[in-house]
C-alpha cells in the first residue's frame, strides 16, 4: 500500500491535481476487479499551509491538510501556471520537501514542479526534466542539475520528473506501471484513451524566433537574425552572416552565441525545421518539396535531421499534427 498526496498551491493546474488522483483510483479499481489489493491508499490533496487554494483560472480547491503534517509515500507536485518565485522563496515549505525526501517520500513532479525539487537541492548532479519552454530559466537557476529537456520523463528512484504541463498524465501512468505493473498502466491508458508511449518532448518544441527590434540584445546580431528569419531557405555561411553584421567572423560567432545561446548554424537549423513543421501541419506538400522550400538539397539528410530534432520522422509528424481536413 502506498499513501499518496498531491500538493496543491495557488495557480496550480487543477486538472493535474484531480487527474492524477483519478488515474490512481482507476488503477485501484482495476486491481480490485482482479482480486489484487489496492496499492494506492490515503489519496489526498494537501497545501503548503493547510489552507484551501485557488488554482489556475481561479478554480478553488479544498485540501485536507498541510504538507507539514503528513509523510506520504509518494508526493505528486503538479504544474504551476503563475509566478513560481513565491513558492521557491518559502523556505519552510522547501525545507519540508527536502525533509520528506530524506524520510523516503518519492517526489513526483510535472512541468514547473521540478523547480521546487531542484530548489530543495535534491537534483544537483542528477538528470532531470521540465517543460521545454522553462528549460532556459531552470538552467539559469539550477546550473548543477543535469537538465535534459528533450526527455518526457526521468525516473531517478527517489524522484520522478515529467516534462510538459500535460505530462502529469505520463507521470501518473508511470507511477502506476512502477508500483502496480505495466499491464495495469496499459489498461488505464486504454480506458482513458490516453497515449502511454510518449518518450520525448521534442515533437512539441516551438522555436521562439521573435522579430521585434526591441527583443534583440545585440543590434548588429539582431539584423542578422531578422535576415535569417526572412531568408532561411537561401544558401548561407558564416562569412555572409558576418558581412551583414559588419563584423569579423570570429567576433560575429562570439557575439551571436552570446546573444542567442546557440551557433548561427544551430539557429538556422531551428528556423528551417520550424518552417518544415509548419508545412507538414498545414499543407499536403511532399517531403522532397518541403526539403527544397526550407533550404536543404538532400531529402534523406533532411529526414535524418528532422527526426534528430523532433523525435519523429516527417511522416510521423504529419500524421500526429496535421491540421488538414
Amino acid at each position: 500500500m502506498k499513501n499518496v498526496a498531491v500538493l496543491a498551491y495557488d495557480d496550480c493546474l487543477v486538472s493535474a491535481v484531480s487527474g492524477v488522483l483519478e488515474i490512481f483510483s482507476i488503477a485501484n479499481t482495476l486491481t480490485s476487479e482482479s482480486s489484487a489489493k489496492d496499492l494506492f491508499a490515503g489519496l489526498k490533496i494537501v497545501s503548503p499551509d493547510g489552507k484551501n487554494i485557488s488554482g489556475y483560472v481561479g478554480i478553488p480547491l479544498q485540501v485536507c491538510g498541510s504538507i507539514m503534517d503528513i509523510r506520504p509515500d509518494i508526493l505528486v507536485i503538479p504544474p504551476v501556471f503563475g509566478p513560481i518565485d513565491v513558492l521557491l522563496e518559502n523556505e519552510p515549505f522547501i525545507a519540508r520537501i527536502a525533509e520528506l525526501e530524506g524520510q523516503g517520500t518519492i517526489l513526483a513532479s510535472a512541468c514547473a514542479g521540478s523547480f521546487l525539487v531542484a530548489r530543495a537541492g535534491l537534483l544537483d548532479g542528477k538528470p532531470a526534466t521540465t517543460h521545454w519552454k522553462l528549460a532556459p530559466d531552470f538552467s539559469a537557476r539550477f546550473a548543477e542539475v543535469d537538465l535534459q529537456p528533450r526527455r518526457m520523463l526521468i525516473d531517478g528512484g527517489g524522484y520522478i520528473c515529467a516534462g510538459g504541463a500535460m505530462a502529469w498524465q505520463d507521470l501518473a501512468l508511470h507511477i502506476v506501471a512502477r508500483f502496480m505493473g505495466r499491464e495495469v498502466a496499459a489498461d488505464c491508458a486504454k480506458i482513458l484513451v490516453m497515449d502511454s508511449t510518449r518518450d520525448v518532448q521534442t515533437p512539441y518544441f516551438m522555436f521562439d524566433n521573435k522579430t521585434e527590434e526591441s527583443s534583440f540584445t545585440d543590434k548588429e546580431i539582431g539584423r542578422v537574425q531578422e535576415w535569417m528569419q526572412e531568408n532561411y531557405h537561401l544558401p548561407a555561411s558564416t562569412r555572409i552572416f558576418a558581412e551583414k553584421a559588419g563584423l569579423g567572423e570570429r567576433t560575429f560567432l562570439r557575439r551571436f552565441k552570446k546573444a542567442t545561446g546557440m551557433t548561427p548554424n544551430n539557429y538556422l537549423q531551428q528556423l528551417r525545421i520550424e518552417a518544415a513543421r509548419h508545412l507538414l501541419e498545414v499543407s499536403s506538400k511532399g517531403v522532397e518539396e518541403i526539403t527544397a522550400r526550407v533550404g536543404y538539397d538532400n531529402p534523406s539528410s533532411f529526414r535524418r535531421l528532422f527526426k534528430s530534432m523532433t523525435g519523429l520522422s516527417p511522416r510521423e509528424y504529419r500524421t500526429r499534427f496535421s491540421r488538414m481536413e
